[in-house]
């Protein structure tokens, strides 16, 4: 027996420009998908790449505090040796 989970959806309204509410019209037709589902799409490529940004900037600041505190690169001149 197999259970799926359907996932809930919210209905909301919002208003677009004449011309891209046509584009988006021509690009359904085209893609055989809804509206919906378009720009469903269209939010999860936004929402994917504000949280790749989000990291990087992370990663930013962590290299920042990595260069910056000596404490953390105290024995960095180390890690090119040989202890054997």
């Amino acid at each position: 027996m197999t259970t799926t989970t359907q996932t809930e959806y919210d209905r909301i309204t919002f208003s677009l420009p004449n011309s891209m509410n046509m584009a988006l019209n021509k690009l359904k037709s085209e893609v055989n998908r809804s509206k919906s589902e378009i720009i469903k799409l269209a939010i999860e490529s936004y929402l994917a790449q504000q949280k790749k940004i989000k990291l990087q900037k992370a990663v930013e600041m962590m290299a920042s505090e990595y260069e910056n505190n000596d404490d953390l690169t105290e024995f960095t001149s180390l890690d090119g040796e040989d202890f054997l």
